[in-house]
């Protein structure tokens, strides 16, 4: 916002070197209606009070309170002019960074029809099978292991700035935990081993209950298989930088 605040100090300088000119548009005249005598600043400085010679004694006092006045008042209306301009500039540059994002993600898949809903039927569709959440990725476009852990992370961190703190998980966000969790399963060659399930005893809760987005709707379900997500996600990370180590030891 330099440039704005350089506009404004502009327009000041302009104001004070075009006061010798306000007297030849009327100031010194009486009949004048199409100024407003109380908020005029003219630069022969007894018009500002209503005399035609510069006073002598209180009256040049009183003129020096008059012109301090108006000058303030002009200075404290270009001022918010100013404000109302900086803004409408702060609104047009977070609605232009929306429909960037918005574009990027149309352009990788996402439909247009905006972010999911918290709870419900879905309200965000995408062409591309590997994205089910607004603003995640398609983690599989991704060719080295540690690429993938990259995207999978960031998509962990979309994915629980959707759900937040909802009782009700949307069937976006529990589509795309199951999607990413089996591409994390699948992709990394190590050796570490995940926790696919709910940690419970319950028998319907299968070992691979978090591979499943009907199973993690429940909050509770969910929460643990994001855990273990992230918990994995370290692992199996680490695992690829020791690898890498090595291999260039070798």
């Amino acid at each position: 916002m330099k440039t704005l605040k350089n506009i404004f100090i502009v327009l000041l300088v302009l104001l004070v070197c075009a006061l010798p000119a306000f007297a030849d548009n009327g100031c010194e005249n009486d009949d004048n209606d199409a100024i407003v005598a109380e908020l005029a600043l003219c630069s022969t400085h007894a018009y500002n009070i209503g005399e035609t010679e510069n006073p002598t004694g209180a009256d040049k006092e009183l003129m020096r309170d008059v012109i301090a006045m108006k000058t303030t008042l002009i200075t404290q209306q270009m001022y918010r002019q100013y404000e109302q301009m900086e803004s409408m500039l702060r609104r047009l540059k977070t609605q232009l960074e929306k429909a960037v994002l918005t574009t990027g993600l149309e352009a990788k898949g996402a439909s247009s029809s905006g972010s999911s809903s918290s709870s419900g039927g879905s309200s965000f569709k995408s062409d591309d099978r590997n994205i089910h959440l607004y603003g995640a990725k398609n983690c599989n476009e991704e060719l080295l292991p540690s690429d993938v852990m990259k995207c999978l992370n960031n998509n962990m961190n979309t994915i629980s700035n959707a759900t937040g703190n909802a009782d009700d998980v949307s069937l976006e966000a529990a589509k795309q935990l199951a999607n990413d969790f089996t591409l994390l399963k699948n992709t990394s060659p190590t050796t570490a081993e995940c926790d696919y399930s709910f940690g419970t005893s319950d028998e319907t809760e299968t070992k691979t209950g978090c591979l499943e987005s009907k199973q993690i709707r429940k909050k509770t379900n969910f929460r643990t298989c994001f855990d273990n997500m992230r918990s994995c996600l370290r692992t199996k990370t680490y695992e690829l930088s020791q690898s890498d180590k090595k291999q260039n030891k070798d």
